[in-house]
């Protein structure tokens, strides 16, 4: 009878095939640790690609947990963090990391955004938490360094009263490939102004739970011709029966307005016993 041939003797593009569907901690702590067939595949840059550290939940990075712990045994380093994690990632990538999502725990986003604009290069795809005004400022600085970037997504959006049309500028002077934005926040005139004017070709955006006015929205769907999605469902500014709304959406494949209100009907619905802050309306109206 023919025995099963081991797993540490498999060819290495067949085990980074079975890699692929494992977690990026298990990458990290577990499987190079097997054997060194098993550490050769596991340090293949294409299982490194997609660096998403939102998913499932944040637990598993505290210091108390198992990671941790597989870390301070297995590489010994006794002060394990987030940072050092998602750095030891986009080392692993060598340069090939395309998607990445950054958690909202991190001590300072604003260096890893750095140090990510010089390790990844080939990004398609960004995913930033929440920034303090200072950090928003210098993202426009940083994307030039993105030339293939196509996703960019905001916890919140740039609150100052330019950091967004400078963000939306460069997006469109030096990411040609650029097609879709996702973000929420208080859209202002001059960010509706900086989409229509920059980027007129977006093909995708969402603005949910956002503080919308109705004129901002107007513009938006007048100026960004190339939509083929658009999303502001839960907004505050506007109504999602507006007819005017309706048909100017009409001809976007997917459009979802649903939920959002005027701002006289969320106070009728607060003198009513209602909430400002229930699941379908913004936490924070800015203007």
């Amino acid at each position: 009878m023919e025995t099963a041939a081991a797993w540490a003797d498999m060819e290495t593009d067949c085990l980074v095939h079975v890699f692929a569907r494992l977690d990026l901690e298990d990458l990290a702590a577990s499987a190079p640790f097997v054997c060194r067939g098993w550490r050769r595949a596991a340090a293949d840059p294409s299982l490194w690609r997609a660096l998403d550290l939102r998913r499932d939940h944040l637990a598993r990075f505290m210091p108390w947990a198992p990671l941790a712990a597989a870390f301070a045994r297995l590489y010994a380093v006794h002060r394990f963090s987030l940072a050092g994690f998602l750095r030891l990632c986009v080392s692993r990538a060598r340069g090939s990391a395309e998607d990445v999502a950054l958690p909202p725990l991190l001590a300072d986003p604003a260096d890893e955004i750095v140090h990510m604009s010089l390790q990844c290069p080939r990004l398609r795809r960004l995913a930033l938490p929440q920034l303090t005004a200072g950090d928003e400022a210098r993202l426009p600085v940083l994307i030039p360094r993105w030339p293939l970037l196509e996703h960019l997504e905001l916890d919140t959006k740039p609150s100052s009263s330019s950091s967004f049309p400078a963000l939306a500028a460069q997006l469109a002077l030096h990411c040609p490939g650029f097609a879709s934005l996702k973000t929420s926040g208080a859209v202002k005139p001059q960010d509706a102004a900086a989409l229509a004017r920059s980027l007129p070709g977006l093909r995708s955006l969402c603005l949910d739970r956002s503080y919308l006015p109705r004129e901002q929205l107007l513009a938006i769907l007048s100026g960004c011709r190339g939509l083929r999605e658009f999303s502001a469902r839960g907004c505050v500014g506007f109504d999602d029966k507006d007819e005017e709304v309706l048909r100017r959406g009409a001809r976007i494949q997917r459009f979802d307005v649903g939920g959002s209100k005027l701002v006289d009907d969320l106070e009728d619905d607060f003198a009513a016993g209602g909430s400002f802050c229930d699941s379908s309306d913004v936490d924070v109206i800015v203007m």
